[in-house]
């Protein structure tokens, strides 16, 4: 084979591989800095891109994730990342020495400012952290420094994203996780608590009690308001029916007085129609004995009294009672022998 095509072969199989290795991936999420001879040129981000062999290279970033063992040590993580604070110790207001946990969570916005504007962003901003907790726990006490875990996280947040902002970061939210006081203090805040909690428990007791006084006396009263008004609602019913009562006897007295009253008138028709017949001293005894009978009638109708004792002079009067019916009698045959007009 001949020589020269055998280099001219080899040259272009280097060149392809030269450019080949100009050809990079970025995966989505990440990142990559691309230095041109030695000063930044630009920033990869998703997807194929080209860079010029030898002239353009890949920076290292190891120290700029937090993870750095799960990306290759030429990309920046764009992710939300988590940093564990580790646990450090801490001097509240009232000279409390406290262990206390932290976690942060920040994501890296502009990879050109996190890899040139800091040497370690990872580092930095865990040394922040720690300086930024010791200084807020060391204006509180320790009741407000376990009461206050919101305020505390959003004070951090506030103060952490101010600083981490010209390194091209932007923390998202911090939280404390455990805010751990010495032993003999925790011993004594265990007992404090039981002791509250009985305590809270001794007065819901008295509560339930005094509610339960209170509901038994209201029933009692509710009691006696509806036995009071049971007894006046019968009261004003017998009172109705003593009314209704009387109403009807005097209605029937009213009755019996107007019936004695027209039978009264009817006798009197008859009567006169007899005295125009009658004469002497017959028509004076008809008169008597009808005016007798209209006393005993009105005694009767009243209802007082239901025995009567008469003068033996009177009681000739009603000897007088069957001659008043022959009279009538009497009248009615000459009525009826009278010839009609």
């Amino acid at each position: 084979m001949d020589p020269v095509l055998i280099i001219n072969i080899a040259i272009a199989i280097l060149v392809i591989i030269i450019a080949l290795s100009g050809i990079k991936q970025i995966q989505q999420g990440q990142a990559a800095v691309i230095e041109r001879l030695g000063k930044y040129h630009k920033t990869l981000e998703a997807g194929l891109s080209f860079i010029i062999p030898f002239f353009d290279r890949q920076k290292f970033v190891r120290n700029v994730n937090a993870r750095p063992h799960e990306l290759a040590n030429n990309r920046i993580d764009l992710r939300e990342q988590i940093m564990d604070i580790p646990e450090q110790e801490v001097i509240s207001k009232d000279n409390i020495r406290m262990q206390v946990d932290t976690l942060v969570f920040f994501q890296i916005v502009e990879p050109y400012k996190a890899v040139y504007e800091i040497s370690s962003p990872v580092k930095g901003i865990q040394q922040l952290s720690q300086t930024t907790i010791r200084n807020i726990f060391g204006e509180m006490d320790l009741d407000t420094s376990l009461s206050a875990r919101e305020s505390i996280n959003d004070r951090l947040r506030s103060i952490l994203d101010e600083a981490t902002d010209k390194w091209g970061i932007k923390v998202l939210r911090v939280e404390i996780q455990d805010i751990i006081p010495p032993i003999e203090l925790k011993e004594a805040m265990q007992k404090q608590m039981i002791a509250e909690r009985e305590r809270r428990a001794k007065v819901t007791l008295a509560e339930a009690e005094k509610q339960e006084r209170i509901l038994t006396a209201e029933g009692q009263r509710q009691k006696q308001i509806l036995e009071a008004e049971g007894e006046n609602q019968a009261v004003i019913l017998k009172a109705e029916a003593e009314r209704k009562k009387k109403i009807l006897e005097a209605e029937g007295q009213s009755k019996s007085i107007q019936m004695v009253q027209e039978a009264t008138a009817k006798g009197l028709d008859a009567v006169r129609v007899v005295l125009g017949k009658a004469e002497g001293i017959q028509g004076v005894v008809l008169i008597e004995t009808l005016k007798a009978q209209q006393e005993i009638a009105k005694a009767l109708a009243s209802g007082e009294n239901s025995k009567f004792f008469l003068p033996n002079d009177l009681a000739g009067l009603f000897g007088a009672i069957g001659g008043i019916k022959e009279v009538l009698d009497l009248s009615k045959d000459i009525s009826a022998k009278q010839p009609k007009k």
